[in-house]
């Protein structure tokens, strides 16, 4: 551990080098020690510990259970350490205490922004080799050139190093998707709440990290397809209002009240069925009706909408706090929107001439939330720009969005082919001279699709290298004859940026 002087005045410990179930206990008995009487605010920011397998969960609660007992505030990085936090909240520290987080910035945000170090504060950072928490030290030291001290101080790279059993991985970057969250709260402004799409496990990002990221930096309340989701989310401690958009069975209605989990109405006869669910259940069923304006699949058709919220009054045990409607082209025919979004105010029209209130009224997607601003209502939801994903290649986009997720593989083998060699199964591809190939370990059982009449690419060292021949099983070949540079072990992109 080594003392270090930090923002503020505040005492910096940064034992980031490593860290296992039993040093960690061991660091946190000093950290009770140096700051018992009071006079002192235990701070704890914690990252995954590396390599515990089956003990993984058991040895992170371990660690959140002793820091209850002793910590003023508790922040934890990563999907690991998320357990340390949420044993900490089972064993007595208030909500307030506790900060789950799944990337540094988040971190280092809460830390410079929300809190005021001082002197009277002791900052203990710990977590694995490969959590890097250096990093937050880095930021939180009141001179720089302390940063000699820090472990792995000479690497020259900033992120996390990617330690895979499989030659191809996915890195996921939240702080990426922080950045987008804040940007798209930016264009819509405060008076309009965000819904974080987070259905198919966070467009396959993952939920619970992505959902923790997406409240911590501006959203109001998640978006899933189904009751499932929704309930994985409450499992992992996360609170924060969840709205189903899909489809509800009567059958789990009891599980939607006590979770506090809103469902979609578009149904009189199964708003009904809610409605006894919700009375046997003992609370009352959030909702929000939604209009189908245009697209054919769930919702109230406008011109029924009316006579259907006047049958809602009826039904005591279910609370209407939204209204919403779904655009099928905003990405490929704005005339099309506009006129759904027209019918959409023809429906809210006379409804608040009788009387309807709603808390959130939304219809704006990632494209109608970029492009529209009068279909922003009081609410979006947005999904693929919160991915830093363009809806399409038309849409305008703010060049600070980032793309959260890299897939990356390694070149496994050079060498050069003479003319007219044969390359893949079927031989549909022929050198017409000496060329240099790789070959990369990944292919369609990586989901690295070989679909006809479409030439894929891939970035070596910042340049783009085609896919010849096709792609197997679980190899790919790709001509690196332009890249001299190339060699063993580089790190191939297979969707994403890589260098400019």
């Amino acid at each position: 551990m080594r003392p270090l002087n930090g923002i503020g005045g505040a005492l910096i410990v940064d034992d980031s080098a490593d860290a296992d179930p039993q040093s960690t206990l061991d660091a946190l008995d000093w950290l009770q020690a140096v700051t018992d009487g009071g006079q002192h605010r235990a701070i704890f920011v914690f990252g995954d510990m590396d390599y515990l397998g089956d003990y993984s969960q058991r040895g992170h609660r371990q660690v959140g259970q002793q820091a209850a007992g002793i910590v003023d505030l508790l922040i934890t990085e990563g999907a690991e350490a998320a357990a340390a936090g949420r044993a900490a909240l089972d064993h007595g520290l208030d909500r307030r205490q506790v900060l789950i987080t799944y990337g540094a910035d988040d971190v280092i945000t809460r830390l410079k922004s929300v809190e005021t170090l001082s002197p009277d504060d002791v900052i203990l950072i710990k977590g694995g080799a490969t959590a890097r928490m250096e990093r937050i030290t880095r930021v939180l030291l009141a001179d720089n050139g302390d940063r000699r001290y820090l472990p792995r101080a000479g690497l020259l790279f900033e992120s996390g190093s990617i330690i895979s059993h499989r030659p191809s991985w996915v890195e996921i970057d939240l702080n990426a998707v922080a950045g987008n969250v804040r940007m798209i709260k930016k264009i819509i402004g405060k008076d309009v709440s965000l819904f974080a799409v987070i259905k198919a496990d966070a467009y396959g990002h993952g939920a619970i990290p992505v959902a923790r990221t997406a409240l911590l930096n501006g959203a109001e309340m998640l978006a899933v397809a189904n009751i499932q989701e929704a309930l994985d989310l409450r499992d992992a401690g996360i609170d924060a209002p969840i709205l189903i958009m899909g489809y509800t069975p009567e059958q789990v209605v009891r599980q939607a009240v006590r979770q506090n989990i809103t469902v979609t109405l578009y149904d009189l006869e199964l708003a009904r069925a809610f409605d006894r669910a919700a009375r046997d259940a003992g609370g009352k069923l959030r909702c929000h009706v939604k209009v189908d304006t245009g697209m054919g699949r769930l919702g109230v058709l406008a011109p029924d909408a009316v006579a259907f919220f006047r049958s809602l009054v009826n039904l005591r045990n279910l609370e209407v706090e939204g209204i919403y409607t779904h655009f099928a082209t905003a990405d490929e025919d704005p005339r099309f929107m506009n006129d759904q979004l027209e019918i959409f105010r023809s429906v809210l029209l006379p409804l608040r001439a009788g009387g309807f209130t709603f808390k959130y009224i939304h219809a704006a997607n990632s494209v109608a939330t970029l492009t529209n601003p009068d279909a922003h209502f009081n609410a979006v939801r947005v999904g693929l720009a919160m991915y830093g994903l363009r809806p399409a290649p038309h849409i305008p986009y703010p060049p600070e969005f980032r793309p959260a997720m890299t897939w990356k593989t390694i070149i496994a083998s050079i060498k050069t082919l003479p003319e007219g060699h044969p390359v893949g199964y079927g031989s549909t591809y022929r050198t017409t001279e000496p060329e240099r190939v790789a070959m990369l370990p990944v292919g369609y059982a990586d989901g690295f699709r070989r679909a006809p009449h479409v030439t894929p690419v891939v970035l070596v060292n910042g340049k783009i290298a085609p896919v010849i021949g096709r792609i197997s099983m679980e190899k790919t070949v790709i001509s690196v004859d332009h890249i001299p540079e190339a060699a063993i072990g580089d790190e191939v992109v297979l969707l994403g940026r890589q260098g400019d």
